[in-house]
């Protein structure tokens, strides 16, 4: 009995052998971190790969590295990523985004300010601060707040916003005052005298 089983196993194990030439390798794909829809988190994150909130979370989610947030579902909290994207599809009920790259805003964006080295990009709503090297508020856009921008801004056919609109100048550094030199003296002898006097 044990016999059979073992030929058994043997015959498998040659068929599984010739089937496995014919699989293609599999491909790693980058790690992405995945909260579902029907999830509810409470507590800050701190991520070191990309992450898709399809849920809700209540905390601040962060990420020093080169991460992409995407939210589909709910956050209310700071999102801040060193070097990524943030994407909000769905809800940033209160709180900040930092992103080290650009900001894509589909969804709603009802929090206090966005700041991104790159490019915001708006075809939601959203009420607050934006800052960026760049802005541009697409034909879907509704909102209010005070729009920074350094290079450039746009504005298309269609959206609608209410705020005030300034480009930020790059700040200037302090330089010190150059050392005092010796400068020589070029009084004339005469003043020199009835200076003396």
């Amino acid at each position: 009995m044990f016999n059979k089983w073992g030929q058994d196993a043997e015959i498998e194990n040659e068929k599984s052998e010739g089937i496995s030439e014919n699989i293609p390798e599999r491909t790693i794909l980058p790690e992405k971190n995945t909260i579902l829809k029907g999830s509810r988190l409470i507590g800050d994150i701190n991520v070191t790969c990309d992450l898709e909130l399809s849920g809700e979370i209540e905390g601040n989610i962060t990420s020093e590295q080169n991460s992409n947030i995407v939210i589909k579902g709910s956050c209310k909290g700071n999102i801040t990523t060193r070097n990524g994207n943030v994407s909000i599809d769905g809800e940033l009920k209160s709180g900040n985004i930092t992103a080290g790259n650009d900001v894509n805003i589909s969804g709603r964006f009802n929090g206090g300010e966005v700041k991104a080295e790159g490019r915001i990009l708006i075809n939601g709503e959203f009420k607050g601060r934006l800052e960026a090297n760049e802005i541009e508020i697409g034909p879907g856009a509704s909102g209010s707040g005070e729009l920074l921008y350094k290079e450039n801004i746009s504005i298309s056919k269609g959206a609608r916003v209410e705020g005030q609109i300034s480009r930020v100048q790059e700040e200037l550094k302090l330089v010190k005052s150059p050392p005092e030199s010796n400068t020589a003296d070029v009084t004339s002898p005469a003043e020199k005298l009835s200076e003396a006097r």
